[in-house]
């Protein structure tokens, strides 16, 4: 049922200028200025999208922030501090040196906020103990439909909450909304989701995977919902997003939307790029969940104009099969969103930063989902999931048939001297296929099919990725991220 909003029509702005910084500034004019949104004394979180050291626009536009935290200042915040979880495995810590994030937003008056507490690993006067005691008092653990979410009190606490979320194609839901944005104010691990309860065949056909990950979402939302939203799409990613991947490509809009209501500006924001609620999944279960989805209609856009602004933007492929790989012949069965997902990444991380390696591996199939279609040449054969590991155990491709070698060197004497051919039936044998390599997990964790891939192939065949993975152990499973798991930071 959709649900409307009984208060004055919701107002969205659509601001376009020269530069991000500019775009910005006007769009929180447009909307009354910075003062509508932050009062005298206000403790302010903004909350961002951090994460991998890759840069923008894999995390927020830190010039964007910029301007934020300077307006926040000018209206009046006594503190703002700002933050995200990363993608799962890498501390907030790891981030930050990398790109000197805590020296860089204390110079221009913010603090970075270190939600997973890996700042304190420095410091060896800490007990395990003690370390553990500050996560406790870090957290709240929030019941929402039967589920605990902890969620940072310094997000709880603050009095304003902003969202800047920077819009860039997203392979299960088309483009990252501020709903996504909001979602990853908790822990990486806590957003894992499982099938424990359910048959692997009627998950797959249902896809529970997405509609449960659609339900954790929408429950965070309700949790501290934005002040103000922000949908940066001055600069987007389209084709392969939301990381930068060979065959991602940047696009200018020189757009941003802003507004009070999350899902009225993502609900605006869908509409440029040429997308209605009835192409977005998210929004269609927000609506069914009984949110206040308004109208379009019922939404007053400030501004510019949205015909005129509209676009069509390159989505990501939404099947496995469909991204092409050098040496890499995909055979999908039924999959679930959540192995789609792991897929698309391993597959584009492949396909932007191993494509050296693959020519050394000339022949590699693929194989994801539950009943996957049997290969049909052999070489390395890749087992991408429980579904596809396990429905495959009578395969043939599990068996090699191998002639016995004394029926092969008779066989050879009779050709050499004309002898006329052994009636005797040869002697077959069958032995189990050395050439599989079994990425497990439901869906499987990146980070451990990168380590098994090295380990299968060896350093030596696959160089470009050991080369990457020594550049970046520090982060990659590396020591610090296992240390820290220790002591439950991440």
């Amino acid at each position: 049922m959709l649900v409307q909003s009984k208060s004055k029509k919701l107002e969205v702005a659509i601001s376009k200028a020269n530069t991000p910084k500019e775009s910005l500034l006007k769009g929180i004019e447009i909307l009354g200025g910075i003062s509508k949104f932050i009062d005298e004394g206000d403790q302010v979180f903004i909350k961002f999208n951090l994460n991998l050291p890759g840069g923008f626009p894999t995390n927020t536009n830190f010039d964007v922030l910029e301007e934020l935290i300077k307006s926040c200042k000018e209206g009046g915040a006594s503190k703002i501090s700002l933050g995200s979880f990363p993608v799962k495995g890498i501390p907030i810590k790891v981030l930050s040196d990398i790109l000197n994030l805590k020296d860089y937003f204390k110079t221009i008056g913010a603090e970075l906020a270190f939600l997973d507490n890996s700042n304190y690993y420095d410091n060896k006067d800490l007990s395990i103990e003690q370390l553990k005691k500050i996560k406790r008092d870090s957290f709240t653990n929030v019941k929402i439909n039967e589920n605990d979410y902890p969620i940072p009190n310094i997000i709880l606490n603050s009095n304003k909450f902003i969202s800047v979320n920077q819009i860039n194609a997203n392979p299960l839901f088309k483009f990252n909304l501020s709903l996504l944005n909001s979602y990853s104010i908790i822990p990486a691990k806590y957003r894992k989701i499982g099938k424990t309860q359910y048959n692997t065949i009627e998950y797959n056909s249902a896809d529970q995977y997405k509609n449960d990950l659609i339900s954790d979402i929408l429950n965070i939302f309700t949790v501290k919902r934005p002040n103000l939203v922000i949908n940066d799409m001055f600069y987007l990613l389209e084709g392969a997003g939301p990381f930068i991947y060979k065959d991602s490509k940047i696009k200018k809009t020189n757009l941003m939307i802003l507004g009070e209501d999350a899902i009225s500006v993502d609900l605006i924001t869908l509409k440029i790029l040429n997308l209605e609620i009835d192409d977005c999944e998210l929004l269609q279960q927000a609506q069914s969940k009984n949110f206040s989805v308004p109208k379009i209609s019922n939404i007053k856009v400030l501004g510019e104009n949205i015909e005129e602004n509209s676009m069509n933007v390159k989505l990501c492929f939404s099947k496995i099969e469909d991204i092409k790989l050098k040496n890499i012949f995909t055979y999908p069965g039924k999959y679930c969103s959540g192995c789609f997902k792991q897929a698309y990444h391993l597959i584009n991380f492949m396909k932007t930063y191993m494509v050296k390696d693959l020519t050394y591996n000339s022949t590699n199939s693929f194989l994801i989902g539950e009943s996957p279609i049997e290969p049909e040449k052999m070489g390395n054969v890749i087992l991408f999931g429980d579904c596809a590991i396990n429905s495959t155990k009578n395969y043939k491709f599990r068996k090699l048939i191998i002639e016995s070698r004394k029926n092969l060197i008779a066989e050879a004497k009779n050709k050499l001297f004309k002898k006329p051919k052994a009636k005797k039936k040869p002697k077959i044998k069958e032995k189990p296929n050395k050439n599989i390599l079994e990425l497990p997990g439901c869906p499987p964790d990146i980070f451990n099919c990168l380590e098994l891939i090295m380990k299968y192939y060896g350093k030596k065949n696959v160089p470009n990725l050991n080369l990457l993975t020594k550049m970046n152990e520090f982060w990659v499973n590396g020591k610090l991220a296992d240390e820290l798991k220790n002591w439950e930071a991440l």
